[in-house]
């Protein structure tokens, strides 16, 4: 089912010993994501993104794409971008969860992928 695989999938971006986004480049990404010009802001995630290691990148690259796909038939799967965001963003980015003061920033971060997710075309 849709379900075991996306189980899967998450499974295996959870047992990866570092995350895809790496963990160097989250600050980054959430400073850039406070930039309030749309522009500006796409362009420099565009920019992060550039640093991803070129495995973690093509890998990145192709697990938004794909979730850009789905998220294009919400009317049948109710999965849009910002369902997609909250269900991978903890797999993707593999937060700190102990950490009190990361709490405060969780929308931040789903919004980060769902950014990456609704513009994916402008990002690969």
């Amino acid at each position: 089912t849709v379900n075991a695989v996306a189980g899967a999938l998450k499974a295996f971006f959870a047992d990866l010993p570092d995350p895809l986004v790496p963990y160097s480049l989250h600050q980054e990404l959430l400073e850039t994501s406070k930039i309030m010009d749309k522009t500006e802001r796409l362009h420099e995630l565009k920019e992060i993104v550039k640093k991803f290691h070129p495995v973690n990148y093509d890998v990145f690259r192709y697990i938004i794409t794909h979730l850009n796909r789905v998220s294009q038939q919400y009317k049948t799967n109710f999965m849009t971008a910002d369902n997609l965001s909250i269900c991978f963003w903890p797999t993707l980015m593999r937060p700190d969860f102990e950490n009190r003061e990361f709490l405060s920033t969780t929308k931040i971060h789903q919004s980060v992928i769902e950014t990456f997710i609704q513009q994916c075309q402008f990002f690969f």
